[in-house]
């Protein structure tokens, strides 16, 4: 009983192995025909450009390229917030419950805070390059 168990693990590893051979195959002729990726033109954490088959300098200016996309994400989302914040208080002012003082209040403000959004983001992607 125990020789038919070993055949039969056997047989399923040689099975197994062939099968792992075949897929390893299909995938390696089919990534054989994929472009490649195109350097970051910003270049590396000390602002060095990125030579081919320099990894870390790859990753450091792929996360360069992170950062600064997440600043502009951010610098969006908060000018869509006072832009929503105005209009709900323009809606206030429409109904009354607002004076046009604490309107023009808001604006100012919402105008400020974003050149000063918009000013921190090109100060952050100027450091960073």
């Amino acid at each position: 009983m125990k020789k038919i168990t070993h055949r039969i693990s056997c047989a399923s590893t040689a099975i197994s192995s062939v099968f792992l051979w075949a897929c390893s195959a299909a995938v390696t002729s089919a990534q054989a025909a994929l472009p490649k990726m195109p350097t970051p033109t910003g270049g590396g954490v000390g602002g060095a450009a990125v030579q081919e088959g320099d990894w870390i300098a790859l990753m450091g200016a792929y996360f360069k390229q992170g950062i600064a996309m997440l600043g502009l994400v951010l610098a969006a989302a908060s000018f869509i917030a006072i832009v929503i914040g105005a209009m709900q208080n323009w809606k206030s002012y429409s109904e009354g419950r607002l004076t046009l003082g604490e309107l023009k209040q808001f604006m100012v403000v919402g105008v400020i805070v974003i050149a000063f959004i918009v000013l921190m983001v090109s100060y952050a992607s100027e450091v960073l390059a």
